[in-house]
């Protein structure tokens, strides 16, 4: 690689990386607070919490990854513009198009690498991130018990006068389920208690009494034990999970919009959502038109003013992408249309900024 794009390139990635860490943590921080929220209710281990963010991270990339480009791309630019490198290089014969070239190919690179995230990968890490904190919140990795209050057992309500959260043990236990026609008690002296992670809880009650539900519902059986021994579970096995659209790639997405049952409604979303996944990863490439000439022009700049303007962009560019989505949704001759509106007006203004720039 010649030495003038390599040294853009080394002014340009320390920035990008910066860049889509920041707007990863930002995007992940409200995901972070449930899993973690999660995980010491539940007692999972911080492996788990690690695991659910790497299945995340495709998802989140699709928008980390052109807002990241956008900025680093603005304000590398805009740094070699302030310091007088930029004009140096268009005094040495360089031309616009030679010293924006290396941001191009990386625009390029990045929508290549989106058009799989946005369409497999991410959807897909999204699935099975969306089964695994599903899963997990049917696990009980733990039991807290406290002596004198009520612990939820599923169903179940356990109490015990004292309790020993370590080992177990238990005195004055009482044992309820208060669901009606299937209510029952179960009051024993002492016991003890081990649980199965995932699976349950299983009691050994001893020198106490029960009650349990008759088929007629003005009688209880009722009788005395010595020792009793109970298995409460604490996740009924739970019903197939219907997946949400964001859970869906785009072949899964166009196999339902073809489906003469699926509603018109619905249709017209898995539609929307194919286009837009297809839209949102050329976004770097319509940020690079914007960026270039803006960053390189000539004219100095006050201190953070790169980044404030490729935040107004930014906010521009999606929030004309959030109506494309809106309007595709609403009209049906819209759909594989309305949501590159935002990717059109990109490009258009990039094109009459990039000929302003390459003109000076």
């Amino acid at each position: 690689m010649p030495i003038i794009p390599r040294y853009i390139l080394r002014q340009f990635l320390p920035l990008f990386g910066a860049g889509l860490a920041l707007f990863l943590g930002v995007l992940l921080m409200n995901q972070f607070l449930r899993l973690f929220t999660m995980a010491m209710l539940k007692g999972l281990p911080l492996w788990w919490i690690l695991a659910c963010f790497a299945r995340l991270l495709p998802s989140f990339a699709s928008l980390a990854l052109p807002m990241a480009y956008l900025v680093s791309a603005m304000v590398a630019l805009g740094q070699l513009s302030d310091s007088g490198e930029a004009m140096a290089l268009r005094a040495s014969g360089f031309s616009f198009r030679e010293i924006a070239r290396p941001f191009l190919w990386t625009a390029l690179t990045l929508s290549a690498l989106l058009l799989y995230v946005n369409h497999k990968a991410g959807p897909e890490g999204f699935h099975a991130f969306r089964e695994r904190t599903s899963e997990a919140g049917q696990k009980l990795a733990r039991i807290d018990l406290e002596p004198g209050v009520f612990t939820e057992l599923g169903p179940w309500r356990l109490f015990a006068r004292d309790a020993d959260s370590s080992s177990g043990r238990m005195e004055g236990v009482y044992l309820v389920r208060p669901d009606g026609a299937e209510a029952a008690r179960v009051s024993a002296e002492r016991g003890s208690l081990a649980l199965d992670p995932g699976r349950g809880v299983s009691l050994a009650l001893e020198d106490g009494q029960l009650q349990l539900p008759n088929s007629d519902p003005a009688k209880l059986l009722t009788g005395r034990f010595q020792r009793y021994d109970v298995f409460l579970p604490l996740a009924a096995p739970s019903a197939p999970r219907e997946a949400d659209i964001q859970e869906l790639n785009t072949r899964a997405l166009r196999a339902r919009a073809a489906d003469p049952s699926t509603p018109r409604e619905r249709r017209l979303e898995y539609l929307v959502e194919a286009a837009a996944r297809s839209a949102g990863a050329l976004s770097p490439f319509v940020f690079f038109w914007i960026a270039a000439p803006l960053g390189l022009g000539l004219k100095r700049r006050a201190r953070g003013a790169d980044f404030a303007i490729s935040l107004l962009v930014m906010f521009a560019f999606y929030g004309l992408f959030m109506m494309g989505v809106s309007l595709g949704r609403r009209h049906e001759a819209l759909t594989g249309v309305a949501p590159w509106i935002a990717d059109a007006a990109g490009l258009v203004a990039g094109a009459w900024l990039t000929r302003r720039a390459a003109a000076q």
